[in-house]
């Protein structure tokens, strides 16, 4: 395997004693509990409400814009959002607030002009014109406006226990998935596409909750949504999954079919190539 010349003396024996799939598996647990870890660590900063708005904000970013979109939800926090409540004032808020209103009609006497971000900021160069910005920004305003009566934490928590299962497999840890993401792509709320609402579930939604129903003593759902992780079937190839499976397998792809087979073992893959072989990072969120 051409992996193995590319590993150090440690990672070797630990491929040597847990075979491929033993690896990726724990490849995925490491790379899960750096995300969970990182969240805590957001947790005692900001409350849920707000640590988990400025992660989606950051998700909205894809990879030229997160840290514009850091600041953003930094210079508009969810605590002035839900004061907003409606949609289209949310929206121009978020829009002016980033730099791409210079009219604040419509909003509030009292909101305040002075904090603006230089529009020149925003990176369009190689963005599809559908996650520009301001686009993505006119699709999260819509949900954003639906979490103002209980909270963001509270609105994605109660779906997540609306949808709860005692015990999952690969077909309902599917099912549950598809219906947490039509928070961020049904109706109204088109804050991004189907494929990038999966890795923001993954990336984003799983280990927040994770963390934050661990914190909360609420350890079923925790364990539902780790269970949901280990048994969900991959999701779309990138460019570095479909490397490092190059790497693994050659051109056998009915053997890389066969053992990266869960959203656990191509996290695995992410996390063999960023921290293991130390390439360059992907557009994860981390």
């Amino acid at each position: 395997m051409a992996i193995e010349n590319l590993l150090d003396t440690d990672w070797r024996e630990k491929l040597k004693s847990l075979g491929l799939e033993g690896f990726l598996d724990l490849l995925g647990t490491e790379r899960l509990a750096q995300k969970k870890a990182r969240m805590a660590n957001l947790l005692r900063i900001a409350n849920p409400d707000e640590a988990l708005y400025r992660e989606i904000m950051v998700a909205l970013g894809y990879k030229n814009n997160k840290v514009q979109f850091l600041e953003l939800a930094l210079i508009l926090p969810y605590s002035e959002i839900r004061a907003l409540k409606d949609s289209e004032r949310i929206e121009k808020a978020l829009l002016y607030r980033a730099g791409f209103l210079q009219s604040k009609d419509g909003l509030p006497e009292n909101f305040d002009g002075s904090l603006k971000m230089d529009r020149s900021v925003w990176q369009l160069r190689g963005t599809r014109p559908a996650n520009f910005p301001a686009t993505r920004i006119k699709g999260i305003a819509p949900l954003l406006s639906e979490s103002c009566e209980t909270g963001l934490c509270k609105l994605i928590e109660a779906k997540i226990a609306d949808n709860y299962l005692p015990t999952t497999n690969r077909r309902s840890a599917g099912s549950f998935c598809k219906e947490l993401t039509k928070i961020f792509t049904t109706g109204e709320r088109k804050a991004v596409g189907q494929t990038r609402a999966l890795e923001i579930l993954f990336n984003i939604i799983l280990p927040f909750f994770m963390t934050y129903f661990e914190r909360e003593g609420k350890r079923k759902y925790a364990e539902f949504l780790l269970s949901i992780y280990d048994q969900h079937p991959i999701l779309s190839e990138n460019s570095v999954i479909r490397a490092m499976k190059a790497q693994l397998f050659g051109e056998d792809k009915k053997k890389a079919r066969q053992v990266v087979n869960s959203v656990r073992r191509y996290m695995g893959l992410i996390h063999l190539h960023n921290v293991v072989l130390k390439g360059e990072k992907l557009d994860d969120y981390s």
